[in-house]
């Protein structure tokens, strides 16, 4: 079904189609690998000029979800779920979903308030007696579990947390807007790592596949530790970008272009 075009709204038309373009991927109506049509064949077919189908088109490919392969065509390429540059924002996973419009659903693994092992003890300045929140989720997009979440925060802070239902809230909301957290910062942390049998079996990948493994420790204002995130991400799906500046790398190293 072809876009229904505004011509006299607000929003520019390359957008409406790039949206229309995007709704199709996202909902797997157009499967991966699919060939588009030419431009030629989609401004004919929308009644748009080829110049508004491109730019449309020059949107998915930044947008990592249509890949361009000279002389063959655009096709379809949506592998890419998580997208993160190492300055990036404090944000939970379910945010970053929510703001490319990938839909998800997460199941909740394990709910409960123990006693933390000396790593989390001491990684959270717990003191003696002081019980944690731990919790695992699957994050699932499009049937398939992408991300295994385990979050780890300090009970006093969030008294009364274990009573949510995390299969629908998200976990950082819920920190700030109900218990009044605020986050300070986050010392996030990237591994290249290997699935292990159990991993495996909850990402649906092979035993040895890889994965990247993210670990992010959450402050208060103040320099708090409150919060140790743990997660193990299907390599498959997984990005890492950053921008680098010429101008930058002279500053921070003047010696070396005199």
């Amino acid at each position: 079904m072809l876009p229904k075009i505004d011509h006299s709204g607000q929003i520019p038309i390359y957008e409406q189609i790039a949206q229309w373009m995007r709704q199709n991927i996202l909902s797997n109506q157009w499967s991966q690998d699919l060939k588009l049509p030419s431009e030629d064949d989609l401004a004919s077919s929308i009644q748009v000029s080829r110049g508004t189908i491109r730019k449309a088109i020059e949107a998915l490919i930044d947008e990592r979800l249509l890949v361009r392969i000279h002389g063959k065509g655009t096709f379809v390429d949506n592998n890419l779920v998580f997208e993160q540059q190492p300055d990036g924002r404090i944000a939970g996973f379910s945010r970053d979903l929510i703001s490319r419009g990938i839909p998800y659903s997460t199941e909740v693994l394990l709910s409960e308030l123990v006693v933390p092992d000396t790593e989390v003890f001491d990684l959270l300045s717990m003191k003696p007696k002081q019980k944690i929140y731990h919790m695992k989720r699957l994050r699932i997009v499009r049937n398939d579990p992408v991300i295994l979440v385990e979050n780890h925060i300090v009970h006093d802070f969030c008294e009364g947390i274990e009573n949510t239902d995390f299969n629908t809230k998200q976990f950082y909301a819920t920190l700030e807007n109900e218990f009044r957290l605020e986050f300070d910062w986050a010392r996030r942390t990237y591994m290249a790592k290997v699935a292990d049998k159990k991993i495996a079996q909850l990402l649906k990948i092979k035993y040895g596949a890889p994965v990247m493994y993210l670990e992010e420790l959450y402050h208060l204002v103040g320099d708090t530790p409150i919060e140790l995130t743990r997660a193990w991400i299907n390599a498959e799906v997984f990005h890492i970008s950053t921008l680098i500046k010429r101008e930058d790398e002279k500053r921070d190293t003047p010696g070396i272009y005199r």
